[in-house]
């Protein structure tokens, strides 16, 4: 059942995009935003933060909703991100805590205050960068495409 529901979610926003009337580089930043919005530490609306960021940087807001909506789909492993994002930050930063980062569960790391959050947040820019890109290049290309198939039957947009 859930498998289903996924599968009709993810064709769901696929879909919103392949219609967006916009140029595939606007397209593929928005959807960009909008995971990496998800990634960020603690973050109560990724639809929300990435919509925001996206209508202040000029890029599609549409696009970036979608792609905070796609990171709703990995919010089951938001503690093992959480995690790794504050033992890379803590391995970059010089963060000392009450438990060693191998043996720290999540709550004793968000226990220990604004110097762990530093870390997080250093941990997942580090972790984000590439997957925001990893999410421009796929949506971009996708985006080409689909304006290319527009341009040919003479859809919205030619």
């Amino acid at each position: 059942m859930w498998r289903v529901r996924l599968k009709r979610r993810i064709t769901e926003i696929w879909r919103k995009l392949s219609q967006l009337d916009a140029r595939p580089g606007q397209i593929a930043a928005g959807f960009a935003i909008g995971v990496a919005a998800g990634l960020l530490p603690l973050n109560p609306s990724p639809v929300v933060v990435a919509s925001l960021v996206a209508w202040l940087s000029k890029r599609n807001v549409i696009a970036a909703a979608a792609g905070g909506a796609a990171a709703i789909l990995y919010t089951p492993l938001l503690p093992l991100i959480w995690l790794a994002e504050y033992r890379l930050g803590r391995w970059i930063l010089p963060v000392r805590t009450a438990a060693p980062p191998d043996l720290a569960s999540l709550w004793d790391v968000l226990h220990e205050g604004w110097a762990v959050y530093a870390a997080m947040c250093v941990g997942a820019i580090a972790i984000t960068a590439p997957v925001a890109a990893f999410a421009y290049c796929a949506v971009k290309r996708l985006a080409v495409t689909w304006a290319q198939r527009r341009r040919d039957s003479g859809g919205p947009g030619s």
